[in-house]
């Protein structure tokens, strides 16, 4: 807020002044209390002239009516090498409003900017700006990928959707910060890409609401039912099968960032008897079900990290896959400021 203080006559000592010389100066006192107040409405509501950009500025209302309306856009799969962002949020067909954790709010109506395409690689300025792999990257089966939207460097209005093997965790936030400059990245969530069974280069078939995800994809194993999901594990003819909880992007792995998994375990029993599921430690049981020789999916939300072990009589079949899964970083709230 600009205030204009200006004064009809100054004074020098020993100077003989008149009573209309001081009348005018007072009101030209008056005059600036009389202008704030009409700015201010009587310092109800005070009046700032732009948006905040550093963390001791006042927030306006424009400002802060914008952060409470925005939703963060879920990912939504398109192909088995193309996931989109969810548009309209805004009450406009077409948009997607992405904010950025300096609060700055961008509004792509792009889908060559917006879907990701996984064959292809990410530019992030204006001329020839798209979404795809970070850097020179290519596309890697069984593969996690977080999917960021990135600001392109020479616009203030643009952005791209970049995937990356680097995840949201706190470790990698200077390693983000250098690939896509500081506040210039937001967080959407993740994909997989291959089900570690018979589709290991296709994007698995997923539905994102906020921090959970479940995938909608079908792969069968050999001497089990068809699952959904990417198949952990899978062994044949014996009585057990253990999952061991590992981190990461590649292979048969969970990221750093899933809390909770959805596991399924599949059983195809070798002869009359009890399936039992419990964490790999094997230090406390999810269930104990007696069975035939049948094949049986039994799903289970539990901590991701505790892993999964699938028992039953000899010769049994069986499979272990995460079949959903809920995000962390993402939490339950709008935007993942990180």
């Amino acid at each position: 807020m600009a205030i204009s203080f200006t004064i009809s006559y100054t004074f020098t000592p020993g100077t003989t002044i008149s009573s209309s010389q001081v009348n005018t100066n007072f009101s030209d006192e008056a005059n600036v209390w009389i202008g704030l107040e009409a700015l201010t409405k009587s310092f109800a509501a005070l009046r700032v002239d732009a948006t905040p950009t550093t963390s001791t500025d006042v927030a306006i209302k424009s400002y802060v009516d914008k952060l409470n309306a925005y939703r963060r856009p879920n990912l939504q799969f398109g192909s088995i090498t193309t996931v989109a962002v969810e548009s309209g949020l805004d009450g406009t067909s077409g948009d997607i409003p992405l904010l950025f954790p300096d609060g700055t709010l961008r509004t792509e109506t792009s889908t060559t900017r917006t879907t990701f395409d996984i064959t292809r690689n990410a530019v992030l300025v204006t001329s020839g700006a798209q979404s795809g792999l970070t850097g020179a990257t290519s596309e890697a089966t069984n593969t996690w990928y977080a999917l960021y939207g990135c600001k392109v460097t020479d616009s203030s209005t643009l952005w791209v959707t970049v995937g990356s093997t680097v995840l949201p965790i706190r470790a990698n936030f200077s390693t983000l910060n250098t690939a896509y400059g500081t506040n210039g990245w937001v967080y959407l969530g993740l994909i997989r890409n291959g089900d570690g069974a018979s589709a290991t280069g296709d994007i698995l078939a997923f539905t994102q609401v906020g921090h959970m995800s479940l995938f909608q994809n079908v792969s069968a194993d050999a001497g089990t039912a068809s699952g959904r999901g990417l198949r952990l594990a899978v062994g044949t003819s014996a009585t057990s099968l253990t999952y061991t909880y590992s981190a990461g992007t590649s292979g048969a792995v969970i990221p750093n960032n899933i809390g909770h998994a959805y596991w399924t375990g599949t059983v195809a029993l070798g002869s009359s008897g009890v399936m039992g599921m419990s964490n790999a430690g094997g230090t406390y049981n999810y269930l104990n079900v007696s069975g035939q020789s049948t094949t049986s999916i039994f799903p289970l939300w539990a901590v991701a990290s505790d892993g999964l072990i699938l028992t039953g009589p000899a010769a049994s079949n069986y499979s272990i896959r995460l079949s959903g899964y809920i995000d962390n970083v993402l939490g339950v709230g709008a935007n993942p400021i990180l």
